[in-house]
């Protein structure tokens, strides 16, 4: 069979990197105060590297063992290491710097939770002493890509993952459609939890390229328009998660998709450079125990007190909300 002369494919899209890099980091003050963060590091990059994939020529690799080290050594020298967003940030511009033939980088980081631990007798909490107070993470995505030759644009989104929550009143779901597939029972007051995913998205951010000898310069970078980046990271992080966790508590749910709504407005209305909010709720369903066989009342809402979690199927309630033009 003849060889044809057009080949029949070619590389669409082709981005690699270094996944699950983790870091540990112990940052310590003169007064002996300790501070520590610990990250799973993400790193992937785009840019001229068809000819590895389609002429098996690794003259343009980084080496994803190099991507590792380049993140600890980051880890190291970056003043914004406790600071996930900026250090994302950090870490996609020095990569962009060295590497002239690369066009994007792509910095995922997840923060697991340490909170110091507070001492009977003491006034503040422990200086070098910590516990794991939750399972949920931090999570921090941004896309780094070169565009003039001196500055970088910045696209950063972050949020929570995993946070599992669950009030025992409250809730209710009424008033849904009933035809002939409908089962469910309406119920005026019910168990509402549910594992949080939250995403807010920042007004993108313009960053200039480092001019320093070893590429490692880096700023706190300014707003795409030319205005201050109007976020503060760590703020808006604390606000988010106290909004989420209030909300979800006080709020007399009619429905997820209600409560889910007003989140994501206080998120908005409390954060000026926050510019889109995404939930995705699933439900943890926790289905009273029938015990009529028994002459028992367990199914009645103010009665029922024994209750089996079911893991699956699930209802999946999603929505963004983005801030208003105008």
């Amino acid at each position: 069979m003849a060889t044809p002369t057009t080949p029949a494919a070619v590389l669409a899209n082709a981005r690699y990197g270094k996944d699950k890099v983790r870091v540990f980091r112990i940052k310590r003050e003169s007064d002996g105060t300790h501070y520590i963060v610990e990250y799973n590091v993400t790193l992937l990059v785009e840019g001229d590297l068809d000819v590895s994939y389609t002429k098996a020529d690794n003259s343009v690799v980084v080496a994803t063992d190099s991507m590792k080290n380049i993140t600890y050594y980051l880890a190291k020298v970056s003043d914004h290491i406790l600071v996930p967003e900026y250090f994302a940030l950090h870490l996609g511009t020095h990569i962009l710097s060295k590497y002239a033939h690369l066009q994007k980088a792509f910095v995922t980081i997840e923060q697991l939770r340490w909170s110091r631990i507070t001492v009977s007798g003491q006034d503040k909490p422990h200086t070098h002493a910590f516990h794991r107070d939750g399972d949920d993470k931090r999570v921090v995505r941004a896309t780094i890509e070169k565009t003039d030759g001196k500055t970088l644009l910045a696209n950063v989104t972050a949020g929570i993952g995993d946070l599992l929550v669950l009030k025992s009143t409250g809730s209710a779901f009424e008033g849904f459609i009933r035809d002939e597939y409908t089962t469910l029972v309406e119920v005026s007051d019910r168990i509402l939890s549910t594992s949080v995913d939250l995403e807010y998205r920042f007004a993108p951010v313009s960053i200039p390229v480092p001019t320093d000898e070893k590429l490692l310069q880096f700023s706190i970078p300014q707003s795409i328009n030319g205005s201050v980046w109007t976020w503060d990271a760590v703020g808006v992080a604390e606000r988010a998660r106290i909004s989420t966790l209030e909300l979800f508590a006080t709020d007399e749910s009619a429905s997820v998709q209600a409560t889910l709504f007003k989140m994501g407005e206080r998120i908005i209305a409390e954060n000026a450079g926050v510019e889109e909010v995404t939930y995705k709720l699933p439900n943890k369903h926790y289905i009273p125990v029938d015990m009529k066989y028994l002459g028992v009342d367990n199914l009645t809402p103010a009665k029922a007190e024994v209750f089996v979690p079911v893991a699956a199927p699930s209802g999946l309630i999603s929505a963004t909300i983005t801030r208003k033009q105008t």
